[in-house]
């Protein structure tokens, strides 16, 4: 968790969502202090008194996007990948700190009352920092991913692509998603 106390501004990391480039502008460019790990929250730290007068984000990313990304990550290193069609529910019904109840967990957190878009996110950065009375920062570009620019479309077959569109459905309406 990266905070600013003196703008009431608190971001909350969520993992293969742009999270590094956020922490990494908010440091570097508005003085931001880290509490505890990149992927703490607050209620990992009562002592940080947050309340509803602070500007509070997280990170999202769409959901087929986001489950392949997982998917590179976990699988790359294995000698044969999990096919994707049994990878997808496997980690979503067994990864509590990641996908909770039909949704990526950073969507679930209590305390954001604004998300920032993987897809939008220096303009959504821009948008919560002018919230909170800052000036927008500059994202850097931080590359962690080993898929290097495939577009996550051309590793779906449909019966992969409508698993993740029905677990997630609600999700993806909220946040204006489309395949």
């Amino acid at each position: 968790m990266y905070i600013i106390p003196e703008w009431k501004f608190a971001f909350l990391a969520a993992p293969r969502t742009g999270s590094k480039a956020v922490a990494a502008s908010l440091l570097e460019q508005r003085g931001a202090v880290l509490i505890g790990s990149h992927h703490t929250t607050p209620d990992e730290h009562p002592e940080i008194e947050i309340d509803s007068s602070w500007t509070v984000c997280s990170t999202t990313r769409n959901h087929w996007d986001a489950m392949i990304s997982w998917w590179f990550k976990i699988e790359r290193f294995r000698q044969g990948m999990l096919p994707l069609m049994k990878f997808i529910p496997r980690f979503c019904e067994n990864n509590p700190s990641f996908v909770q109840d039909g949704q990526l967990w950073h969507n679930t957190l209590p305390h954001t009352n604004y998300v920032l878009r993987y897809e939008w996110l220096q303009a959504d950065l821009d948008t919560a920092l002018v919230m909170a009375g800052m000036a927008p920062v500059d994202l850097p570009k931080v590359v962690d991913s080993k898929r290097l620019g495939t577009p996550y479309q051309v590793c779906y077959k449909q019966p992969s692509k409508e698993w993740v569109g029905n677990y997630f459905k609600d999700e993806i309406a909220k946040c204006g998603y489309k395949f």
